[in-house]
């Protein structure tokens, strides 16, 4: 679920998937949702940020965006519905939960997932304990959930960074990063991956939600055609050069 989401909506939507399935699901949440300067960014320099746009958004005629003061969503208010609720599978990113929060989960028997983007992170999810690991590699989309080095400096490709998380780690590694057919899951088991995370691959099905223009965005000839870029969020993330 997105990181801002408020615990009473988390609590919602977990409702929801329980209504739907009686399947496994996971729920999957940032550790570090604040970033420096987040609470003491005002709206002049909301407006500042702003002023570079202004001819664009005239153009488009699209409305100008209203300033909305920073509201802090709290991780362990988050991760406190997830264990009330006794999920199957939570997952994270952007650093490693408390060490009594790991426990509650082991004793809970909910999965614990980390996700790293460097051989070093791996090795610090598996001292904390976790069930598995994410290698997410550069070329994954949506965030890069680095936590030990900037993003900048943690951007090994996925069929690189798979071989020595696994050798780093001794729990069941999940391959992440630019993944999209058979030959790609092939090829991260072959390099002793127990699993393979895909996530754009699927956006191109009704069922995301995603709309019928990016769907074809992601179907068109120009689909390879990505960046890396703190936009969104301030965080580096990986767009589609269509967006």
């Amino acid at each position: 679920m997105p990181t801002v989401l408020a615990p009473q909506a988390i609590r919602d939507a977990i409702a929801q998937i329980r209504a739907l399935t009686s399947k496994p699901f996971a729920m999957n949440l940032w550790v570090s949702t604040e970033d420096e300067g987040a609470r003491t960014s005002d709206e002049r320099a909301f407006n500042r940020s702003l002023a570079s746009l202004a001819a664009h958004l005239a153009e488009l005629g699209t409305a100008r965006p209203e300033y909305q003061p920073f509201v802090p969503t709290r991780f362990e208010d988050q991760a406190r519905v997830l264990l009330d609720a006794d999920v199957p599978t939570f997952s994270f990113i952007f650093g490693i939960p408390p060490r009594e929060m790991l426990d509650e989960c082991r004793r809970k028997q909910i999965v614990t997932i980390g996700t790293a983007t460097s051989p070093e992170e791996a090795a610090a999810l598996d001292e904390a304990g976790v069930d598995a690991i994410v290698a997410s590699g550069f070329e994954a989309g949506g965030h890069r959930g680095s936590f030990l080095r900037s993003a900048e400096d943690s951007l090994m490709g996925t069929m690189s960074l798979v071989p020595r998380v696994v050798d780093a780690v001794g729990v069941p590694v999940i391959a992440a990063g630019g993944i999209g057919d058979a030959r790609g899951v092939a090829a991260a088991l072959a390099l002793g991956a127990e699993g393979v995370q895909l996530g754009t691959a699927f956006l191109g099905c009704e069922e995301s939600g995603a709309g019928r223009l990016h769907r074809e965005a992601l179907l068109g000839p120009n689909a390879a055609d990505t960046g890396l870029t703190r936009g969104f969020t301030g965080r580096l993330a990986r767009e589609s050069g269509t967006a």
